[in-house]
């Protein structure tokens, strides 16, 4: 299920785009390794409407009923259910979670370079520089969970300020430091 952003309210909507669904599961839950992640990364997002969703929405699984990779008239199928909730809903940025559904969908927007270079660094900087205003490339959460355990924090900062940098065409520490005294004088009131 989508949320669809509605004219009251002004807050960027961004969406984050996984590669497929899981069965039993709605579109990167936060149950999962991928899903725990992206909402840690949501949360540091607050001026931020969030959509969270997958390239394919029904899960693939094989003959044995397990989970599999989407076959490319999947991904197509995907895309183009896809296409047409963003051409209604106008987001201001795409995130694309991994390799693959970010060529899939780069190749598929004519977003160049088609297969970006995914920093080792993890840094906003790197990511930046392989992105579009209207789509960022990060390393799939579960990629940063199983093999950089030991750096997720410093994923999701990267990947948060890359967002904010990106919707706010912004410098994040500006704009994190103006969300922290906005949210400072809420509490006060």
């Amino acid at each position: 299920m989508l949320a669809i952003s509605n004219k009251t309210d002004r807050r960027p909507l961004v969406y984050f785009v996984g590669l497929s669904a899981k069965p039993m599961c709605e579109h990167l839950a936060p149950e999962t390794r991928t899903g725990n992640i992206i909402e840690q990364i949501i949360n540091d997002l607050p001026s931020v409407l969030a959509v969270k969703t997958n390239l394919v929405k029904i899960p693939p699984v094989d003959q044995e009923g397990k989970l599999r990779y989407p076959n490319p008239a999947e991904m197509q199928s995907g895309w183009n259910e896809l296409h047409y909730e963003i051409s209604r809903t106008f987001p201001s940025l795409v995130v694309t979670l991994g390799q693959q559904v970010s060529f899939f969908l780069r190749s598929q927007m004519g977003v160049q370079p088609a297969k970006p270079r995914l920093p080792s660094d993890f840094s906003y900087e790197s990511y930046l520089s392989q992105s579009q205003s209207n789509i960022l490339s990060v390393h799939h959460p579960s990629f940063i969970y199983v093999y950089h355990r030991n750096n997720i924090a410093n994923y999701v900062e990267n990947v948060v300020r890359s967002i904010v940098t990106l919707v706010f065409k912004s410098d994040y520490y500006v704009v994190f430091n103006l969300i922290k005294l906005k949210a400072q004088s809420l509490i006060q009131l």
